[in-house]
């Protein structure tokens, strides 16, 4: 029926689906709008971090057995102030450290961190509301914040942990207090300020003989080193609150109606009863991702953090950006994490709820924030190693354009895509309209795309989309810059296509842009030569000189390899076109974190954040960087073009008319 052009029903929906991509319409009015009734939504966002339409679309229909879907059970908050830079990167490593040396303690449930609330539940209809009211209590006490957070040591035979001074305790109270008032009266929340000493655990519930080791390893945290701190509204799952969490390591399939599916990467809650009192290795636990309770082989999974199930709601910067010597300079700018994730395969069409992040507010963006700090705190041009002084200038500052291929076939219809696609002669035939119309002759044939897929006719769509909003933008694209994979060649085509552009503006197919190299598995993909995709149609300049051989990519890259490995592309970039002209990059999910952070002058990103952040880029996801001649620096802004929703679209089967 959905088909069928003369039904009105279908008209009526197309329609309906239709108007929901206008950006007017809130994500509750798209969602709704799409069939979905309003409760179910509502806690669908909740759960999402209100961060994207299709992460919330994507919860519903994985949650569509969930016993608790319908019921109304809120999800529980709570306000932490957390630790970005490298003191944060110091407490992780602690962390990390005593768990593989000196076994897992309490502190090992969560992540590091001081408490400013106790657990809080708030209905779904009034997360939103309850963010602004984080937001308010941050403003109203703005001119108040610490430029930094004094920590001190203190450890004992049954307790490790470091205890914020009084000073900066006196400003989180009253911050909190006022956060709880907001809360109240905006939102009907009670919310119960942390009464003890504010501290950050790092240790305690350890074995004895592992004290002598956990102290010293506490006492080589550096308590000067460069930190921000943050303050993050985070929610979670009230199941977990009950329960001890477990991560999927392998997958399984039930045999058996009481058996539950694994799904690697998900987590399940099992409760501590069910931990206790089980004999035999097999658990009854309930799946983060789909909500279905069953029974499990213990030894698939592993012990997890709860906090790796939490959401993030909002996250403000809570200090100035200090280190021990004063004001931190602008080329040791202080990261902030946190939205959570995974590789580039993973399309934001696999829910999972740790991606929940930032709402879409440039002027909330905590980079954006930190830029805007870095100004209030007056430090001036002439403080910045190697800048210039301020020249007035009449032209448009330089942007740089960092953008994610286009939707892929073999994430859309599964590896099985080749088998259904080719014959036994290697003649490709396409089985759905989504398939690409072509696709090129390779040496290795069907097989050389199992690394390297192609992007589906929606993915050119969504591209050329993408290259209307750059030229209504006014962006003036003067370099384009493209991983060697296929699918980000076409991306970079189908935009250029979308812009009109000139033949002589072409794509540069750049080794160096390739995503991190963990993800390959040990096995590097079979690329197409530049000589081939321009035989294939694609504007490929045959003349450009690669910076980076692929015969020096690396597949033991760690992660801060790949960083810097993303550092020297954007010096190499910046170098090469140092005059007026904006620049766009097509690569991968990890590329808008990997290639942007460097040009900000920010270090590499802790990998667990690195891995949890990319999971959350969806298809022709966009950032950009401005440059600020005055400063001498980049720094990260909202893309000047909007960025492309739409709803998803399964699979129909005619066959279902026959019954």
């Amino acid at each position: 029926m959905a088909g069928s052009p003369g039904n009105p029903f279908a008209r009526q929906l197309g329609t309906r689906r239709l108007s929901g991509i206008r950006q007017s319409m809130t994500p509750l009015e798209l969602l709704m709008g799409m069939g979905f009734p309003k409760h179910r939504v509502e806690k669908a966002l909740a759960s999402t971090g209100h961060q994207d339409i299709q992460l919330a679309s994507d919860w519903l229909l994985n949650h569509m057995e969930d016993p608790l879907l319908d019921k109304d059970i809120a999800r529980e908050y709570v306000l932490y102030a957390c630790a970005v830079g490298s003191l944060g990167e110091d407490m992780d490593n602690y962390w990390n450290s005593t768990l593989a040396k000196c076994g897992r303690n309490g502190a090992h449930s969560l992540l590091p961190h001081i408490t400013l609330c106790s657990f809080f539940t708030c209905p779904d209809s009034k997360v939103e509301v309850l963010c602004q009211a984080v937001q308010k209590a941050s403003e109203l006490n703005a001119s108040n914040l610490p430029d930094k957070i004094d920590l001190e040591l203190f450890s004992s035979q049954n307790f490790i942990g470091l205890f914020v001074q009084d000073k900066q305790s006196s400003i989180l109270r009253k911050l909190t207090n006022e956060f709880a008032e907001a809360a109240e009266k905006m939102t009907g929340c009670k919310v119960e300020p942390h009464r003890k000493e504010l501290h950050v655990t790092l240790a305690y519930q350890f074995a004895a003989n592992a004290f002598t080791q956990l102290d010293k390893m506490a006492k080589q945290i550096d308590l000067k080193a460069a930190a921000r701190w943050e303050l993050r509204l985070y929610s979670r799952d009230p199941r977990a609150a009950k329960s001890e969490v477990a991560r999927v390591l392998y997958p399984h399939n039930p045999r058996v109606d009481d058996e539950l599916e694994l799904i690697v990467e998900d987590f399940i809650y099992v409760t501590n009863t069910d931990v206790t009192m089980n004999s035999d290795g097999w658990y009854q636990g309930t799946s983060h991702m789909t909500g279905c309770t069953g029974m499990f082989p213990g030894n698939y999974t592993e012990k997890a953090p709860e906090s790796d199930t939490w959401t993030v709601h909002r996250i403000i910067p809570l200090t100035k950006t200090v280190s021990s010597h004063g004001p931190i300079q602008l080329d040791n700018k202080v990261a902030s994490p946190v939205k959570m994730a995974g590789a580039d395969e993973q399309q934001s069409g696999k829910y999972n709820s740790l991606a929940g992040a930032l709402e879409h507010n440039p002027s909330n963006h905590s980079y954006e924030n930190l830029f805007r700090l870095k100004k209030e705190a007056g430090i001036l041009p002439a403080m910045v190693p190697n800048s210039k002084p301020p020249a007035a200038s009449s032209s448009k500052p330089r942007r740089i354009v960092i953008i994610r291929h286009a939707e892929r076939v073999d994430v859309t219809f599964g590896e099985q895509w080749l088998q259904y696609s080719f014959d036994n002669k290697g003649v490709y035939h396409r089985r759905n309209l989504n398939m690409p119309k072509k696709v090129p002759n390779r040496p290795g044939g069907k097989k050389d795309f199992k690394k390297d897929s192609p992007i589906t006719e929606m993915g050119r769509y969504q591209c050329q989309l993408t290259g209307e909003g750059i030229v209504e933008a006014g962006l003036n694209i003067t370099q384009v810059y493209s991983s060697p994979a296929l699918r980000c060649v076409q991306t970079a085509d189908a935009i250029l296509a979308g812009m009109k552009a000139p033949d002589s503006l072409k794509i540069q197919v750049e080794p160096c842009v390739f995503e991190w190299l963990a993800w390959c598995k040990g096995i590097f993909p079979k690329w197409l030569s530049v000589a081939e995709l321009a035989a294939f149609g694609l504007k490929v300049d045959q003349s450009y000189v690669e910076f980076l051989k692929t015969s020096r990519l690396d597949l033991k890259e760690s992660s801060d390899a790949y960083f810097k490995r993303c550092n020297l592309l954007g010096k190499h970039i910046l170098e090469k076109n140092p005059d007026d002209g904006d620049v766009l990059i097509v690569g991968h999910a990890s590329s808008l974190d990997g290639l942007s952070r460097p040009l900000q002058g920010l270090s590499s990103r802790p990998t667990k954040e690195f891995c949890k952040l990319v999971q959350s880029v969806p298809y022709c996801g966009s950032v950009a960087v401005q440059e600020y001649k005055e400063f001498g620096i980049w720094d990260l802004i909202a893309p000047p073009f909007p960025t492309l929703t739409h709803s998803p679209n399964s699979r129909f089967d005619w066959r279902s008319m026959q019954t």
